[in-house]
């Protein structure tokens, strides 16, 4: 085989090189967008979730959850860049990236069924940016009953109905490079409030001597679910990675995804340590219930209500940048005369509300952000990505790669995939135990008033 046609199967040159125009933004731009996607109400309950997990046993965990991440976003992209030139498209979204892995494959099933595959992904990655959005949504609730609960009565479902309005006018916005003007300044105050939270964590009595190294099965693998949730970015790969100028910039040693992985990886082992160690037992769902009600502290906490207000918008592009086209296309078949703005504002206040209800339904943050990371979370970064990897480099790595390389890829893919699986099953199961002692504590409450 010759040089020229060795290099062209080699995988490591099909990455695209071209420069994208129109709506597109920067790499910094892209690292900001990136950031303020896995920088979020999740952050804060890293405290808690270490808390569940126990202290070693926790640290030892968030650097292996962060290291599956990154695995799991990296090949994502890998895959997806060389498929969208390979069908000589721009970009892909997760949803046509996986119809595209099985229409080029060579098993039969898959090229039939490619749409099912899609669709599959497609309502993966919509209930993982549902339960983002009610997770920011009970953030907001959470911290406005912590500061205003004594003038206003109802507790946090109230609060989130109040916070109905403002997070409905900033999802109203559709171009990407106002979102990022949004994620800057959500990362303004998320810095701030991180900040002033920290100060105030490392300015405690720090408890690490007297904390457990590990906790119960069930504590570890809520802390699990927790630690996934986290990394919330896995659904903003490619919509970020579709709108970056130089795509080879993503993915470069010092691009937009090694960066963001190790700002927010570290970042997230710092909040929850230092957390963690602070408050002990009493440490709360969210840190920022830990934390002073009144004067700087209670700005800060405004602060961070407003960058989850902002991170909802951001969370809820992914469902319209996937679904509205095809929704508006079929939409206008049947009603021709009904203007686009109109359907666009229709379907975007359709889902916020869903999001709203969503968190009034299940009005825990404990409950909600395990159980959102163990299961879509998990699937996204840990199951789709190594399967559609290899699906998508079969044919390329029997030509790049030696027999004992192409072995030790494909195993270390399965073992990626069984360890998404164990997470998966375990965590339904440690979650539905949560809910249902959260369900018979609740009962035994209304019985003893």
């Amino acid at each position: 085989m010759s040089e020229d046609s060795t290099s062209i199967n080699d995988v490591r040159h099909l990455v695209q090189q071209e420069t994208r125009k129109g709506d597109v933004i920067s790499p910094h731009r892209a690292i900001m967008t990136l950031s303020k996607s896995m920088f979020n109400a999740g952050c804060f309950s890293l405290p808690y979730a270490w808390k569940l997990g126990g202290l070693w046993m926790s640290l030892v965990l968030n650097f292996i959850i962060a290291g599956f991440n990154w695995y799991g976003n990296h090949i994502l992209v890998r895959s997806s860049q060389h498929l969208a030139k390979k069908s000589e498209r721009i970009s892909l979204d997760y949803g046509h990236f996986a119809k595209k892995v099985c229409d080029f494959s060579d098993i039969r099933v898959l090229r039939n069924n490619s749409k099912i595959i899609m669709y599959i992904v497609n309502i993966t990655i919509l209930f993982y940016q549902l339960g983002m959005c009610s997770v920011a949504i009970l953030f907001i609730a959470d911290n406005m009953n912590h500061l205003l609960g004594d003038c206003i009565v109802g507790g946090a479902k109230v609060m989130a109905l109040i916070s109905f309005v403002p997070i409905l006018a900033l999802n109203m916005f559709t171009e990407m490079r106002l979102l990022s003007v949004f994620a800057m300044v959500s990362s303004v105050f998320f810095l701030l409030g991180a900040f002033v939270i920290m100060q105030f964590t490392l300015r405690q009595p720090n408890h690490w001597e007297e904390l457990p190294a590990a906790t119960d099965f069930t504590g570890v693998i809520m802390f699990v679910g927790m630690a996934m949730y986290a990394f919330e970015g896995q659904t903003m790969i490619l919509p970020v990675e579709n709108k970056l100028e130089t795509p080879e910039d993503f993915l470069n040693n010092f691009g937009v995804l090694p960066t963001t992985m190790c700002f927010c990886t570290l970042f997230m082992i710092a909040i929850g340590f230092y957390g963690y160690t602070a408050f002990g037992p009493n440490t709360q769902p969210t840190i920022t219930m830990n934390v002073p009600k009144e004067g700087l502290y209670s700005i800060i906490n405004v602060f961070l209500m407003l960058q989850s207000m902002l991170g909802h918008s951001i969370a809820m592009y992914v469902i319209l940048d996937m679904f509205f086209n095809g929704f508006h296309r079929k939409f206008t078949n049947r009603f021709p005369n009904v203007s686009k703005v109109i359907v666009d504002k229709g379907f975007r206040i359709f889902w916020v509300s869903i999001t709203m209800l969503m968190s009034i339904s299940i009005p825990h943050l404990e409950i909600m952000i395990p159980l959102v990371g163990v299961t879509s979370g998990t699937l996204c970064a840990l199951i789709y990505p190594p399967i559609f990897e290899m699906i998508t480099f079969w044919n390329d790595w029997k030509v790049s790669l030696n027999a004992h390389q192409r072995c030790l890829k494909i195993s270390w893919n399965i073992f990626v995939i069984i360890t998404g699986v164990f997470a998966i099953t375990t965590g339904v199961y440690a979650n539905f135990l949560t809910i249902f002692e959260k369900l018979q504590t609740t009962k035994q409450n209304v019985f003893d008033f």
